[in-house]
């Protein structure tokens, strides 16, 4: 068990702050009387660190900075280190924080960056300000989204699906895999029409194939489906994957997901109506590859209507998503 931190620590780091920016001063994380290699740390502002070694930087996204606490990858002369910070006036909160991560990396010898991002999702509402509601259009893309990843991929790819789960990262395209890419457009018209941003959002990259997932939802106060609903559903495939599920989980908080949405009154309700899977090929309605803005037009906004596109069939996106991702199929 680690001993400390303590108030009594973290007042001997302040009579002893640096007179440089970028210095540190530490006292050594001891365990049962014993020296680790982690450390208590201030720096000149007298922001409070815990510093945790570690070989690499964050495989997927840090955990999003909350209010007074932020997670930085930072690289000292003694190596890289998992860089916990808090604001001084959060001290009584950071501290049984830092608590939870030293028995997890210490005693249970988890993975420090998925340690910490668990860590803070369970003690979010401790740190965050009143949070701002997810916008309606937010809901309804990651529902098309998650809907995707519950029926097409982690069907066909298992778990790993989630870390070809590219939205939350504001990528071109929301799933990226090797040879596969696909986009997901949803909308609540009555036809599947779809607004692109962006000008490279329809290209297929060089060498890989692209597939376009189209869906119409319906909202409806007497709706069977919200994003909760599909959230659920998928934490239920990824149950016997810790790994995958806290990487879902943490791209669910970087999106702006919280629990308190489900019982805050703004969680939309959808009936799902229909959904299609596409080619992106010849027939396919975009602008070309080479189409270039003229000067001083800095974006374009154009609209595509997929009405007499034909549809894959589930079996055929099925089998070309196996196909585009022939490491993670067994």
């Amino acid at each position: 068990m680690a001993d400390g931190p303590t108030r009594e620590q973290w007042a001997e780091l302040r009579t002893r702050r640096p007179v440089s920016d970028d210095a540190l001063s530490t006292i050594p994380i001891t365990s049962d009387g014993i020296e680790t290699q982690l450390f208590m740390a201030m720096d000149i502002a007298g922001n409070l660190h815990l510093l945790i070694p570690v070989q690499r930087g964050p495989i997927d996204s840090k955990p999003p900075d909350l209010n007074g606490l932020k997670v930085r990858h930072r690289r000292l002369e003694t190596g890289e280190f998992l860089d916990l910070v808090a604001s001084p006036s959060h001290e009584q909160v950071f501290t049984p924080v830092c608590k939870d991560v030293l028995t997890a990396v210490l005693v249970e010898q988890r993975d420090p960056w998925m340690a910490v991002a668990a860590i803070i999702r369970a003690w979010q509402s401790a740190w965050r300000p009143a949070r701002q509601e997810m916008d309606k259009t937010v809901q309804v893309g990651l529902f098309g989204e998650l809907l995707v990843l519950q029926t097409l991929m982690i069907p066909c790819l298992g778990p790993a699906a989630v870390d070809q789960w590219s939205g939350p990262e504001s990528e071109r395209h929301d799933f990226v895999g090797d040879c596969l890419h696909i986009e997901v457009k949803t909308t609540r018209k009555s036809r599947h029409e779809h607004e692109m941003s962006r000008l490279d959002q329809l290209r297929v990259p060089s060498g890989c194939q692209l597939l376009f997932v189209s869906i119409q939802l319906e909202q409806s106060v007497g709706g069977n489906e919200t994003l909760a609903s599909r959230m659920d559903a998928i934490i239920d495939l990824l149950r016997a994957d810790a790994a995958a599920l806290d990487n879902f989980m943490a791209k669910m908080v970087n999106l702006g997901w919280s629990e308190e949405m489900r019982n805050s009154g703004e969680l939309l309700r959808f009936f799902v109506r229909e959904a299609f899977v596409y080619a992106v090929d010849n027939d396919f309605p975009r602008l070309p590859d080479d189409f270039r803005p003229p000067s001083g037009v800095v974006s374009v906004r154009y609209t595509v209507d997929l009405a007499n596109l034909p549809a894959l069939g589930l079996e055929e996106a099925t089998e070309i998503i196996k196909a585009g991702n022939p490491c993670y199929v067994h």
